[in-house]
């Protein structure tokens, strides 16, 4: 009986998953457009050429991070730059709560999970975070009398609100290759299989070429989180992330009530054909559950309209 139950749930989503891409502004992610008119700007910290001060993670040019300054533009219609840290500024998108100083602002962050006590600032100020770990991983910091409310969310997942163009579905399946899986991108791809590429600066492409694909493979954690943000059926890949190994991903997991696990498979090692994805990959269909006006409720220059 539990089999079966599991395979009726499971057609339900896949059901869901289909008619949401179909039709996103009546079963998928689209109908939640209207969110951001519920809003206004409120109190936004500005320099002094009108701009808005931002700190994110630059080492690498890379998707997940360059959500961070995209996104604070798309909500705020202002040019984003890098933070003075010694002056008030933002942060949000990434696992660099150690970047913190008595002059940030979180939203929205998240922690590898191995961070010091030394490498979180009590002094800051927590609006949201990644995940409910994040916050227990802050449970130093809160030992300070400081406030880290328990409001969980990545803003990645804000992208379809603020982002949401009509793309034709040309491909069955995307893989996502990071800068740290570079022999990906050199593996050889079959009809139907499409790669993309996280180390690109545009993340509006990027976010075009995921929604081209009915599927999509990512060892990269904004891979997941933007292919569950727009609908779309994903499998998580396993990888050699040296920092913070699988914290981070069971993190955004809990977030948002959709647990999985890491499956076995390196698209370097063999041709990669949209059968042998088929035959040797598992996607999880399942829609998230996840409140955006409350993450958009702490937002810290946000308000109701």
């Amino acid at each position: 009986m539990k089999t079966r139950a599991r395979f009726v749930r499971a057609a339900k989503d896949r059901t869901k998953s289909t008619l949401g891409r179909k039709l996103p502004g009546i079963f998928g992610p689209g109908r939640y457009q209207t969110i951001p008119g519920e809003y206004r700007l409120k109190d936004l910290i500005l320099t002094e050429n009108g701009e808005v001060p931002l700190t994110w993670f630059t080492y690498k040019s890379n998707f997940g991070d360059l959500m961070s300054p995209w996104l604070l533009s798309k909500m705020t219609g202002r040019q984003v730059v890098r933070a003075d840290t010694e002056r008030p500024h933002y942060v949000m998108v990434g696992s660099i709560i150690n970047k913190g100083t008595p002059q940030s602002i979180f939203w929205g962050t998240g922690t590898y999970g191995t961070e010091g006590k030394k490498e979180v600032c009590a002094e800051s100020r927590y609006t949201a975070v990644r995940g409910p770990l994040t916050r227990s991983k802050l449970g130093a910091a809160m030992a300070f009398g400081i406030d880290v409310p328990q409001v969980y969310g990545d803003p990645a997942l804000l992208a379809p609100l603020y982002y949401f163009p009509k793309v034709k579905v040309t491909h069955d399946f995307g893989v996502v290759v990071r800068w740290r899986e570079r022999s990906w991108a050199k593996a050889k791809y079959g009809p139907g299989v499409k790669l993309i590429d996280f180390a690109r600066g545009d993340v509006e492409e990027v976010i075009r070429d995921m929604l081209s694909c009915k599927k999509i493979l990512s060892s990269s954690l904004h891979g997941l989180i933007v292919a569950d943000a727009y609908g779309i059926p994903n499998a998580w890949l396993e990888s050699g992330t040296p920092r913070g190994g699988e914290f981070k991903f069971h993190d955004y997991f809990a977030s948002v009530h959709k647990l999985r696990a890491p499956q076995a498979f390196r698209p370097d090692a063999q041709e990669v054909t949209a059968q042998v994805l088929q035959e040797n990959i598992h996607f999880d269909a399942r829609p998230i559950t996840f409140n955006y006006r409350k993450l958009l409720d702490a937002c810290p220059f946000l308000t109701r309209a």
